[in-house]
């Protein structure tokens, strides 16, 4: 009889510590919930303030993107051309510069000459 009172007893402690560990479960799972909604909320306002960025708005209709892109482009082709040229032409003075120099001198005598023959189209 006694026998049967500890395994009911047993019972209820190991329903008791089931209960608590499904508590804690629930617990553990709500807190983690809560969580996921406020990175959803953040996650939220952070897109709305990315749609109403304004490279995002510019981008609203076609015509306006291929204008964007077109003078883009330009600017990116006339910025090449003119430090192409600042660039070169800086070469050149310093190679006309260094001339004397003895050793370096001839190879840089060389390049300029050939500069110079080297007809303009």
């Amino acid at each position: 009889m006694q026998s049967e009172g500890n395994e009911t007893q047993s019972k209820q402690v190991s329903t008791v510590s089931e209960l608590e560990d499904v508590v804690n479960t629930n617990q553990a799972q709500k807190e983690l919930l809560e969580k996921l909604v406020a990175q959803s909320e953040a996650m939220n306002e952070q897109l709305a303030a990315l749609n109403n960025h304004q490279l995002i708005t510019a981008y609203d209709s076609i015509p306006k993107l291929l204008l964007f892109q077109l003078l883009k482009g330009g600017a990116l082709g006339l910025g090449s051309v003119l430090g192409a040229t600042v660039v070169l032409s800086f070469v050149v003075y310093m190679l006309s510069q260094i001339e004397f120099i003895p050793v370096i001198g001839e190879w840089v005598s060389a390049i300029l000459d050939t500069m110079k023959e080297t007809p303009d189209n």
